[in-house]
């Protein structure tokens, strides 16, 4: 008798590191998934961008800015596991990085940073995984056959089977619309707060600091990116990632980007050491800014506190960091537990698998527990 898995399709759609690890557990437990993404790569707000310019003699520097998540931090034993074995493939290094803040007072962090961009762990875990990229889906079509999506332009991708959307809340809101009003509804009063990044590289300073988060004024974090395990820079140069508040994006959301970098250079030079006497002013090779409007889970609106959503009846499913954190870890995790989740009921006999209510997993408190003793 065939495995019931082996005869699914399913499509998750989101490319960042809920999507991806849902699509990666799916796949290791037997299921046919494709990973779908309108970007032309992986990785989400676990993102890294490359600058350049012409430097002395014509020669071309360049650089790179960790300018959407920053750091891992793991809790959990079975991410901690997962973050082990990334590390032992090269995608993950630990970083152990001095933080001057406001309050607590300045110490040593350990956290992990993907190697050598943050992209690397999304892509460890979907690497096996059949990917569809530069494929915006626009809307979701109710077939006989199951579930097709509508890519830009018209095109349809499928029949899937069932269909797990791993975006922001306002972007899953609008593919739900007609097919799953109730969670659609839900996911439109999630508020996710926007992030300005600015991305700079300044001549070398003595800055005794890897990161900084100032308390007061626009900024929320400031890095050295060129001090993380994996990056470097050109000889005298260092580069910046410094991300603003929730409350101060929020404010200039809609500012040209010009008027942002502005503010947010002068921000950042104000937090490092003043230049010495008879030196020139600094020089900033390169300045630019990127607007997160989806970064951070800000009001979970009515979410039930559920790591996800999964609706056998549609054949839906939802993932993401809002649900319950809003960092890297809680991301993965719901992810994680949503292919958990559709795996055991795909195990079910197909009469009782019809009648089922969606399954859970026990609690993450539980099943680190279990962990911890096995």
């Amino acid at each position: 008798m065939s495995d019931p898995k082996d005869t699914k399709r399913i499509a998750v759609v989101g490319a960042g590191i809920a999507g991806a690890a849902c699509a990666a557990s799916l796949q290791q437990a037997g299921v046919q998934v494709t990973l779908f993404d309108k970007s032309r790569g992986v990785g989400g707000r676990m993102s890294t961008r490359r600058a350049a310019w012409a430097g002395e003699g014509g020669n071309e520097c360049t650089v790179e800015f960790d300018h959407g998540a920053q750091a891992i931090t793991a809790r959990q034993p079975r991410f901690r596991a997962l973050l082990a074995r990334a590390e032992a493939a090269g995608a993950v290094a630990r970083w152990q990085h001095r933080v001057h803040a406001e309050w607590p007072a300045a110490a040593v962090r350990e956290a992990w940073v993907a190697t050598p961009g943050m992209p690397a762990l999304v892509r460890h875990l979907a690497r096996d995984v059949p990917l569809r990229l530069a494929q915006a889906v626009q809307r979701l079509h109710r077939t006989a056959e199951g579930w097709q999506l509508v890519l830009a332009g018209g095109e349809l991708a499928g029949p899937f089977d069932q269909v797990m959307l791993a975006l922001p809340p306002a972007q899953a809101a609008v593919l739900l619309a007609g097919h799953h009003d109730h969670w659609a509804d839900a996911l439109a009063g999630v508020n996710m707060a926007p992030c300005w990044t600015l991305m700079a590289a300044t001549d070398d300073v003595d800055w005794p600091w890897d990161a900084a988060e100032p308390g007061r004024g626009p900024l929320a974090w400031v890095a050295r990116n060129d001090r993380k395990p994996g990056r470097s820079a050109p000889r005298g140069i260092a580069t910046w990632v410094a991300q603003a508040t929730p409350a101060w994006s929020a404010a200039h959301l809609e500012a040209d980007p010009e008027t942002v970098s502005a503010a947010l250079r002068d921000a950042l030079q104000a937090l490092l050491p003043p230049r010495p006497a008879g030196a020139p002013p600094l020089a900033w090779h390169h300045v630019s800014v990127h607007r997160w409007r989806y970064a951070v889970p800000a009001d979970r609106g009515s979410l039930d506190g559920r790591e996800c959503w999964w609706d056998a009846d549609q054949s839906l499913g939802v993932c993401g960091d809002f649900f319950n954190g809003g960092n890297v870890e809680a991301a993965w995790r719901s992810g994680d537990e949503l292919a958990d989740t559709v795996a055991a009921w795909l195990e079910q006999p197909h009469e009782a698998a019809l009648a089922a209510a969606p399954l859970r997993r026990p609690a993450p408190a539980a099943k680190a527990e279990a962990a911890e003793a096995a």
